[in-house]
């Protein structure tokens, strides 16, 4: 094999672990419940997906609360 080849076989092998390091990094992300979508240029269908399971999340947690005098 020539020089040539080499590069292109390391910066092959380079670009796939970048692609493996970004998807573990989104699904770390959503597991922790942290915004997957923070760095994302523009919008996304799942950044405005878990906004609006917050807003439902809030709205629950305010209505659940108990009046203690009534």
């Amino acid at each position: 094999m020539s020089w040539q080849e080499w590069v292109v076989a390391v910066l092959v092998v380079l670009c796939v672990l970048r692609l493996i390091y970004s998807v573990r990094l989104f699904f770390r992300r959503a597991k922790s419940d942290d915004n997957p979508c923070a760095n994302c240029a523009s919008g996304c269908e799942l950044k405005e997906l878990m906004e609006k399971r917050k807003q439902e999340c809030r709205t629950k947690k305010k209505s659940t609360k108990k009046n203690c005098c009534g």
